[in-house]
């Protein structure tokens, strides 16, 4: 059964494909041939990895338009339901996968906020990923904060001068965390941006970790701040789904990436 739905749903695809080249149209009847109300079908990893690879090349329109259609067939059945906004959670709001994208998961937390079918608590965990997702949302200019470095001088956000600012927020007791900055300090794009003056990347350890901060090596070519009253953690100013997390802002300290991937990140420098 299995095998058959994945045919059916790469079928359709090709089919889509003869009808209209058109991406958007191929992602808008993407799930045309899966039975929503059969609990025995799931869902493929290949025919999941299409669909979010053809939502990637889409707008973001088609996209909503997509999860909310997708969303209000299979919200005929629970389980499917559940399934469908588990495999968008997944995808689109874990910052290691290679699709996540906080602005098109938007659209599955607002479905689920405003479908009266669903219980009030049953909500509160969309609100806060919408809180999440609205908060710094890429587009919009990052919240300004102080820290200091080792020397005790002050570093404040919005001082600095630059045409791309890099955030590396990240805690020196968590091995992901120091694995990425040995990658960061290795990236030969972002050693040539940074030696080309266009991008200055501030280290922040925003977790309550002084002294193991205080005895981590971090790159001398680096702005390195640690915060010592916990307010970017404390009053929410930024929110971390990974102790390790990436924004990239540009000179008027606007988010352009948020929670990037440095894959993902080093592609997008390349073309600046």
């Amino acid at each position: 059964m299995k095998k058959l739905m994945v045919l059916l749903l790469l079928s359709s695809s090709l089919a889509g494909r003869s009808q209209n080249n058109s991406a958007d149209w191929q992602l808008l009847h993407y799930w045309d041939n899966y039975d929503f109300e059969n609990t025995q079908i799931f869902l493929e990893g290949d025919a999941i990895l299409n669909y979010f690879s053809l939502m990637d090349d889409c707008s973001l329109e088609t996209s909503d338009a997509s999860i909310n259609s997708t969303l209000q067939k299979a919200s005929k059945n629970d389980r499917i339901f559940s399934l469908f906004i588990d495999t968008y959670r997944v995808y689109l709001f874990n910052p290691e996968s290679y699709f996540c994208d906080y602005e098109r998961y938007l659209a599955v937390t607002e479905f689920v906020i405003n479908d009266e079918r669903i219980n009030e608590y049953a909500k509160n965990d969309f609100i806060l990923e919408k809180e999440i997702i609205c908060k710094n949302r890429i587009g919009d200019k990052a919240t300004n904060f102080i820290v200091f470095d080792k020397n005790g001088t002050e570093i404040e956000l919005y001082k600095i001068n630059s045409e791309y600012t890099m955030l590396f927020f990240n805690n020196p007791d968590c091995g992901i965390c120091m694995k990425t900055k040995e990658n960061l300090e290795n990236s030969a794009i972002i050693n040539s941006l940074a030696d080309s003056g266009r991008l200055k990347i501030f280290a922040v350890c925003p977790y309550d970790e002084y002294e193991l901060w205080k005895n981590t090596d971090y790159s001398e070519k680096w702005l390195n701040g640690f915060d010592k009253d916990m307010k970017i953690n404390n009053e929410k100013l930024y929110y971390f789904l990974e102790s390790s997390s990436i924004y990239l802002l540009d000179k008027d300290k606007n988010v352009l990436k948020k929670d990037v991937r440095l894959d993902l990140l080093e592609n997008f420098l390349k073309d600046l």
